[in-house]
């Protein structure tokens, strides 16, 4: 993708976003969090693009799908007041729905267009499906620990700042009481990615976001989990004082550590 063509996708992308902030009415500040998410994750994909030593067109795409991303979550959040998906749409689907009946990419070329589509359309799947294009492969492991690294400034924020009551949805209205359940911290020692229909607390979020380090698709996103201290700032906020607690974060930190 040439810078010209990024510029495009960034200025479609903020345009887009504004069009529903203009009418957000109660939701604005959700929907404005979602807009700035989209910018930190493009500037997430950039940096992890430049570490893994892509050529300069890879970067440009990398930021692109960054912006993309999250296309889908204004419509979702306009029609159903929600960002939760399953009391409303896949917002990876209704992304992908978005490009699509657009025009927005279709000076790029088609494998170029199909692979950043696969990337917005699976950013949020809970496993990578099966069977894409290994060209494809890379823009959706990428954008997936972009994400996910936004995801972890947006939750630190939230508890750093006493912002979990005024805005629940970012804990996915948890209750901010209660340790780690069994089954939460059990399947995470087993290496296995949690259900969110198993947290039962906050905690229990805390430990399924954090348990995405094993299944980070490159080591140097762990390199900049180390950098920005995310394994250590999360675990002032956990009971440490319990073993399993205690154990886990251990194993986290070293795959982080060894990345």
């Amino acid at each position: 993708m040439t810078r010209t063509q990024l510029q495009n996708v960034r200025r479609h992308f903020h345009d887009y976003a504004k069009s529903y902030l203009a009418n957000a009415g109660d939701m604005r500040h959700m929907m404005e969090l979602k807009h700035e998410h989209c910018v930190f994750v493009a500037r997430n994909c950039r940096e992890l693009a430049v570490s893994n030593g892509w050529k300069s067109k890879d970067i440009n795409t990398a930021e692109a799908l960054g912006f993309l991303h999250d296309i889908g979550r204004f419509s979702q959040l306009e029609e159903y007041g929600t960002f939760m998906d399953a009391q409303s749409i896949n917002h990876g689907e209704r992304g992908w729905q978005a490009i699509t009946e657009g025009d927005l990419l279709d000076e790029l070329e088609p494998q170029l267009r199909s692979a950043i589509l696969d990337g917005v359309r699976h950013h949020n799947a809970r496993t990578i499906p099966e069977g894409l294009p290994k060209d494809h492969l890379r823009w959706v492991k990428l954008i997936r620990d972009a994400d996910r690294l936004d995801i972890y400034r947006i939750v630190l924020d939230a508890i750093e700042n006493d912002k979990l009551e005024e805005h629940p949805e970012i804990g996915l209205g948890l209750s901010l009481e209660g340790d780690p359940c069994a089954v939460v911290m059990e399947s995470i020692l087993a290496r296995e990615a949690p259900a969110y229909t198993d947290l039962e607390s906050f905690s229990d979020f805390v430990l399924l976001i954090l348990s995405w380090v094993n299944l980070m698709g490159y080591p140097s996103t762990l390199k900049m989990m180390r950098e920005r201290g995310i394994i250590d700032r999360f675990s002032q906020h956990l009971p440490m004082e319990l073993p399993r607690v205690g154990r886990l974060i251990s194993e986290l930190r070293k795959t982080v550590d060894t990345a």
